[in-house]
């Protein structure tokens, strides 16, 4: 087991890119008016020349072997990566071609990008005049999900329209922004994407693109698919069709440096991650192997060909803390081998699916985010639930971030048919919601997940139940009952378990009964 921070302190090799992480967007990110401290909260940036290839979790590097004496197709140059593509190189679907970087590890652990989530992700390439636009696809950039068979969520591609060369960006289908991709080559410039991930009602794409002290292109899309399952993995480097009819494919190479990752956020804490060795865990079926390269740790679990084989991994945290679990794995078959994941016994994932991967020395990763842990041990069980076995499975990586609660006043949110008064002692903040005595009264908070954990600070000064519907993001989370509590002056709380992704949702408490609602104090979620 080993155990690291995901992002340390700010160091000197981040320079200015850091103080820009303190500056405000232009433009607030959707919902950003009930976290008006919210900053961009630096998460990976990595130097070439120090981190290398380390700093990526996979590295495509000509994987079909098709051209040996041209590797290493992707490599390290001065403080640079250089992604390197000849005429002969085929990905292992022979009409393309493809040497990309995938996803950001720092620290020994992967960045988890989810839905719900704002991102930024920057850094300078240089694109010289023999990587040219072509009349099919030639990606410099995407977001996928892990797994070889998913689509790209956003591309930045060099594609020509009405025959001149452009590069442009696509986020759902949709295509965001073009600029004239010959005065932008034989030079360095600077990218900027920034994205909030979620599905066509709330996704939103940012795209810069500068050439000095010049800004070419600066256009926003909202209403735009940035999400597709699991999480969202970015790519750099060169993927390109050879169906090209305009004669530009040749020898080229693309040189990229400068690489930043910053989170939207009110001063979250980067979470903490442990890493558990597969070999390490208890094996129910199973062996630990070494014959395929690729792994981490001294090995992997392969699972027998049974349903029913499992491997449980024993895992902590400091406190009651909400986890993003990442299974590390590799399936050489055509066939998915779906899993059941337990935590503690309970089931947290019905069959979750292990694709394929490219053969069974390419390792991918299947996530879990928004997982509840106590404090303390917990066991997180897979279970294989097909003969064909699981896959085999290389390390569980566990990120947790505590929770701490956070307070919402009723005063302050949006109050339909009640007033905010101060006549009974013993609230907190500034007053509290007395509702109108009618059915249909309602308060409703505007917060940022994500939360477990919903409770409710109250007063009932009747002698009969006063319950309110629950709802987030308008869907009915059920009735939560306000017994009496003596006096209005006596104030009590119930709780209710509830489950809210990252990002900003709307809660509402809506009176059931003639009448209406508790005298409302707060709200905590946890």
């Amino acid at each position: 087991m080993r155990r690291r921070t995901v992002l340390v302190a700010a160091a000197a090799a981040v320079g200015a890119a850091a103080g820009a992480a303190q500056l405000a967007r232009p433009g607030e990110p959707l919902g950003a008016a009930s976290a008006a401290a919210a900053t961009w909260q630096l998460r990976w940036a990595p130097e070439a020349g120090t981190h290398g290839l380390a700093a990526f979790e996979g590295v495509e590097d000509d994987r079909a072997n098709s051209h040996p004496a041209g590797q290493p197709h992707i490599y390290v140059s001065g403080n640079d990566y250089r992604f390197t593509m000849h005429l002969v190189d085929r990905d292992t679907m022979t009409d393309r071609q493809r040497q990309e970087v995938k996803g950001m590890v720092w620290d020994g652990a992967d960045l988890i990008l989810a839905k719900g989530e704002t991102w930024k992700l920057a850094h300078r390439m240089f694109i010289p005049g023999s990587l040219k636009a072509t009349t099919t696809f030639t990606h410099i950039m995407q977001t996928k999900a892990p797994g070889t068979d998913t689509l790209p969520m956003i591309t930045m591609s060099l594609r020509r329209h009405d025959g001149v060369q452009k590069v442009e960006l696509v986020a759902g289908g949709v295509t965001v922004g073009l600029a004239d991709l010959v005065p932008l080559q034989n030079k360095w410039i600077d990218v900027e994407l920034e994205m909030t991930i979620g599905d066509s009602d709330t996704g939103r794409v940012r795209w810069v693109l500068r050439d000095g002290a010049t800004t070419v292109i600066d256009v926003t899309r909202s209403g735009v698919d940035t999400w597709l399952q699991d999480r969202v993995r970015p790519k750099w480097g060169i993927y390109r069709s050879l169906g090209d009819t305009s004669g530009s494919l040749q020898d080229c190479y693309l040189l990229i440096n400068t690489m930043r990752a910053y989170k939207w956020g009110a001063g979250d804490p980067p979470p903490v991650g442990t890493r558990y060795e597969a070999e390490n865990a208890v094996i129910s079926q199973g062996a630990v192997e070494n014959n395929h390269t690729g792994y981490t740790g001294t090995g992997f679990v392969n699972l027998d060909n049974v349903a029913g084989s499992y491997l449980q991994w024993t895992v902590t945290a400091p406190g009651a803390s909400l986890a993003t679990l990442t299974f590390r794995y590799a399936n050489g078959t055509t066939a998915n081998r779906p899993m059941d994941v337990t935590v503690n016994g309970s089931l947290i994932a019905d069959e979750l699916a292990f694709a394929p991967t490219v053969n069974w020395d390419d390792w991918d990763t299947q996530t879990i985010t928004g997982v509840r842990l106590p404090a303390g041990g917990s066991t997180v069980r897979a279970t294989s639930t097909t003969s064909n076995g699981g896959p085999n499975l290389d390390h569980l990586e566990v990120q947790v971030v505590p929770l701490t609660p956070v307070d919402y006043q009723a005063e302050a949110a949006t109050i339909s048919q009640g007033v905010v008064e101060s006549e009974h002692t013993g609230y907190t903040g500034t007053g509290y919601v007395n509702t109108d005595n009618i059915a249909g009264c309602s308060v409703q908070f505007t917060v940022t997940g994500p939360a477990a954990t919903l409770i409710i600070r109250y007063a009932n000064g009747t002698t009969a139940d006063r319950p309110m519907t629950l709802s987030a993001d308008g869907v009915s989370l059920g009735s939560v009952g306000f017994p009496p509590t003596g006096a209005w002056t006596t104030w009590s709380t119930v709780t209710k378990t509830i489950s809210v992704g990252s990002g900003t949702h709307s809660l509402r408490l809506t009176a059931s009964t003639a009448n209406g609602g508790p005298n409302l104090d707060r709200i905590t979620l946890s």
